[in-house]
């Protein structure tokens, strides 16, 4: 393929031939888009804001929040996936109850709304896990989630037929989401705190094996510790412990054994757990009461008046126990101060004495740990009952600083975005089918396009006519307006022709030009297929050269379907086909020509099929000699060839052509077509040989600015 650069020119020619083409698809596209925009459904889109702040919050703090932004901003990003998060839109399809809406709620399926539409039955909702997620999909598909810039901004966009369900999504998006991150982070407090008490069972243990460790370390070493420092009075001390840890023993095993009683409402055991002489006077009562209740017959008044006496006994048997376990309680509970405190005391008494360095080492080894793993529980304590005061009053990170309104105009379609694609997208589209139709399928509308399709010159465009008359014993032909009408468009344009070829033979002449024609010229018609006038324009050259005083020869040379002879009212002749017979040598050249009535060109017509095949009787010896002795006799010898696409015969004959006449009919044959046959031909021609194209039956055979012109060929 020749490679060549865009001609501006060239270009313009082809936006002008294809003006027409061009406009209708423009008005397609642009039609269609109109349509479309009529037909799309209008959209509303509803914008929510929300500020993203990633500074520590802490209400319980003095100052409130910890103010300062990060370097760089992955928190921003990542909350807009979390925005994203199929967790919050589940949260919002629960919240906004939109499993039953009509627009993001479970839709039937495109059968199911066929059948609907046919009454033939209604379409059953869809249960299961199924509907649960498309909904979801379909929000997810309304709902559209972006940083705004650099900047701590998120849109929260939603996008629905209605323009309060989009005002309505957004805005629940947002609260959905802010929600749930101010829950995610009351969960992570409370999670914290689990952790630390479930640690605070540990850190007692600890504190209580410490201390007990230190105790234990003290009694074993007592006596031996009050002989070193010489004091006695950390044995008093000790018993005065031991005692008081009996006595807690008995107070506990009593405390204890009430409490389990009380539950049971065992009143004697009760009385005498607590040894309480107030308890015991009641129990003596409601035992006398209860006696008697068993007594009275049931129903009665008495019987109604005991159980109420009965209730009221129990009543202060309850209050009275209570008070007395909780005192007992309280007994014990002085009473581990009590040790305590005597624990201490005995303590400071042994490190302040004058113990040896090893006892001193280890006690306060043991005494550091027991302070160690004090401290450890009251942070403990401490940091546990800030987390539940933090769980509760914790804020989110995230707040919407601009909710969305009610939108008042629709965000799609945009219609005026539509109709200049639209129309972009016609005449786009429109170019590259008329630059298609110029250079691949389409036919040949002007000698412009010719010549920018083919790369060859146009000799003339030969314009549509209406069959001329026939003359006696001949078919009507075009060819006739060459005497009949002289001066009539269609003669012109064949004379133009002749034009072409006599310049094409002048520059075949020019100094040192040995592949020059020496006598008289062959001019070869062809074309890419039959039906395209061929015949016609190769009779009508041959009448304009011999009326211009010539001498003229036109050859049939298509020995397949000769149609000379009809054209010129001439009996058919196999003179042509016995003198190109192998071996038949009888026939003559004079024998086989004949006269043109009309004009008085020699012509060799044909009469039938050849039974031997036509490309071997073209290329023989016989058909050379035939042209080299027309080139001596004649000035101009036309061939009217067979179409080069069906037959072979026209490229064997190109190779003694001078010039070569590629009959186009206007807007039918190919462009694939003709491109085919002239490459075919240009490959077999003489190098010096042109190719000159016709197009013939042209519609508007001269542009509209050369109408004055035409005018001239049809006034008197």
């Amino acid at each position: 393929m020749d490679e060549r650069n865009i001609d501006l020119r060239e270009l313009i020619g082809l936006l002008r031939r294809e003006a027409v083409a061009i406009a209708l698809t423009f008005l397609g596209v642009a039609g269609s888009a109109v349509l479309l925009a009529l037909l799309l459904q209008p959209a509303y889109t509803a914008t929510t804001l929300v500020l993203v702040d990633p500074s520590h919050k802490d209400l319980l703090s003095p100052d409130g929040q910890n103010l300062g932004f990060p370097s760089d901003s992955p928190r921003v990003d990542s909350e807009v996936e979390l925005v994203k998060a199929r967790s919050t839109l589940l949260s919002v399809v629960n919240d906004a109850n939109l499993i039953h809406d009509s627009e993001i709620g479970p839709q039937a399926g495109l059968l199911d709304k066929l059948l609907a539409w046919l009454h033939v039955m209604q379409p059953a909702r869809p249960g299961g896990e199924d509907p649960w997620n498309g909904v979801v999909d379909r929000l997810a598909d309304a709902i559209s989630v972006q940083r705004r810039g650099t900047t701590f901004l998120v849109e929260i966009s939603a996008k629905s037929a209605s323009p309060e369900f989009a005002a309505k999504l957004a805005n629940a998006v947002a609260d959905s989401y802010i929600r749930d991150q101010r829950d995610a982070k009351i969960a992570s407090v409370l999670s914290s705190r689990d952790i630390i008490q479930s640690r605070l069972a540990d850190a007692v243990a600890a504190v209580a094996k410490s201390e007990a460790a230190t105790d234990d370390f003290i009694a074993v070493n007592l006596d031996r510790m009050s002989a070193g420092i010489g004091r006695n009075d950390l044995g008093d001390v000790q018993k005065q412990l031991e005692a008081l840890a009996s006595g807690q023993q008995a107070l506990q095993a009593r405390a204890d054994a009430a409490a389990d009683q009380l539950g049971r409402r065992d009143w004697p055991g009760v009385a005498a757990s607590l040894k309480s002489q107030a308890i015991s006077t009641l129990e003596q009562q409601r035992a006398t009461i209860a006696g008697g209740l068993n007594a009275s017959p049931s129903g009665t008044l008495q019987a109604t008046g005991l159980r109420a006496e009965l209730a009221g006994v129990e009543a202060s048997l309850g209050t009275i126990a209570n008070a007395t376990l909780a005192s007992l309680r309280q007994q014990i509970s002085d009473g581990r101060t009590q040790a305590s405190d005597l624990r201490a005391q005995l303590r400071a008494r042994v490190v302040t004495g004058d113990l040896p360095v090893e006892q001193l080492t280890v006690l306060y080894e043991m005494q550091q740990n027991s302070q160690i793993a004090r401290t450890q529980y009251q942070t403990l304590i401490a940091r546990q009952k800030d987390l539940e005061a933090q769980a509760y009053v914790q804020v989110a990170d995230s707040r919407v600083v601009s909710p969305a309104t009610v939108p008042t105009a629709p965000s799609s379609p945009n219609v005026r975005l539509i109709l200049v694609l639209g129309g972009i997208a016609g005449l786009v589209l429109g170019v590259a089918i008329s630059v298609v139709r110029e250079n691949l399928i389409g036919g040949f509308s002007s000698a412009a396009q010719a010549e920018s399709v083919l790369r060859l010159p146009v000799a003339g465009s030969i314009p549509r006519q209406k069959r001329a008359r026939a003359g006696e014993g001949s078919e009507a032909t075009l060819a006739s307006f060459l005497i009949d009408a002289p001066l009539s468009s269609f003669s012109e344009s064949i004379r133009r022709i002749l034009v072409g070829i006599d310049q094409s033979l002048r520059r075949q002449r020019r100094p040192n030009n040995d592949a020059a024609p020496a006598k008289g010229a062959v001019v070869m018609v062809s074309s890419a297929g039959p039906d395209e006038g061929k015949t016609t324009v190769a009779l009508s050259m041959a009448r304009a050269l011999a009326g211009s005083g010539r001498s003229t020869l036109l050859i049939d040379c298509d020995l397949r379907r000769p149609s000379l002879h009809r054209h010129l009212g001439l009996e058919p002749s196999s003179g042509l086909l016995d003198y190109l017979r192998p071996g038949a040598r009888s026939t003559e050249i004079g024998d086989i020509l004949a006269d043109d009535p009309e004009s008085g060109a020699r012509v060799i017509v044909g009469s039938r099929r050849s039974e031997t095949p036509t490309d071997s009787l073209l290329t023989g010896q016989s058909f050379h000699g035939l042209l080299t002795a027309a080139r001596d006799h004649f000035d101009v010898i036309i061939l009217d060839t067979p179409p080069v696409g069906p037959v072979v015969d026209g490229i064997y004959l190109a190779e003694g052509a001078d010039v070569i006449v590629f009959v186009l009919k206007w807007a039918s044959t190919t462009q694939i077509d003709a491109k085919a046959a002239i490459a075919a031909l240009g490959e077999s021609k003489a190098e010096a040989a042109e190719i000159l194209t016709v197009i013939n039956q042209h519609q508007y055979a001269r542009p509209q600015r050369h109408a004055a012109y035409h005018r001239y060929y049809e006034e008197p």
